[in-house]
């Protein structure tokens, strides 16, 4: 297979994954049709956009808008269904768990697309293994923080697990494989991806976090 026809095919069921998660964001805080539409957007392309500014490239999104048009018919889609299964139980408990499902595990899948997507950039212009891995960073958690601040969450990534660490790994350990291990592209890509939803995965089962303050531990006190 073609790789680039390889990281398109990726790039739309990324898009998917991302919009998916956005959309069950915005309906957890009740918002109007616009609203989850626009985090669905934002979720699925944000990242690539900061990515390409950072490169001094219009963002890939602006010029082929089809992953704005896929997010757009992903969130409708969810609307169509939720608004059918609300109607049958108003306010249902198992809607609500299974939004947060949803979110959790369709975040997982478009932050590793989306990281492996950013590395084969770096790669692709000629760039270091730190700068492909800062790359595939942008690329998974930047339309998630964003996502986030208009929700007036903290980020995800500030907060909770390896997220963002995982998506670094993930950017980093392509470029080592590819360009220093001569190693063919799509296996390399689908092996990782692989490798790192199971760990995402994991992560999010055995709600593993990197060290931090404690919610016990008293708040830093502004001297006088």
């Amino acid at each position: 297979m073609n790789f680039d026809f390889f990281l398109l095919l990726c790039n739309y069921l990324g898009t998917i994954a991302f919009a998916v998660s956005g959309t069950a964001k915005g309906f957890k805080y009740h918002l109007d049709i616009f609203g989850f539409t626009l985090l669905a957007i934002i979720t699925a392309c944000g990242g690539g956009m900061i990515r390409d500014m950072m490169l001094s490239e219009i963002p890939a999104a602006l010029l082929d808008p089809t992953p704005i048009y896929l997010s757009i018919l992903v969130s409708l889609l969810m609307y169509v269904f939720v608004i059918r299964d609300m109607a049958e139980k108003p306010r249902s408990p198992r809607l609500y768990s299974l939004l947060t499902l949803i979110n959790l595990a369709f975040d997982a899948i478009g932050l590793v697309i989306f990281a492996l997507i950013g590395a084969t950039k770096g790669v692709a212009i000629g760039l270091n293994p730190m700068a492909s891995g800062i790359l595939a960073t942008l690329t998974g958690v930047g339309g998630g923080i964003i996502r986030d601040l208009l929700v007036n969450e903290v980020p995800v990534v500030l907060k909770a697990d390896v997220y963002a660490v995982l998506a670094f790994g993930a950017g980093l350990s392509y470029h080592l494989l590819v360009v220093h291990g001569k190693l063919p592209a799509i296996p390399v890509y689908m092996t990782l991806f692989v490798t790192c939803l199971i760990i995402r995965l994991l992560v999010i089962r055995y709600k593993v976090n990197l060290p931090g303050l404690t919610e016990k531990a008293a708040p830093l006190q502004k001297n006088d």
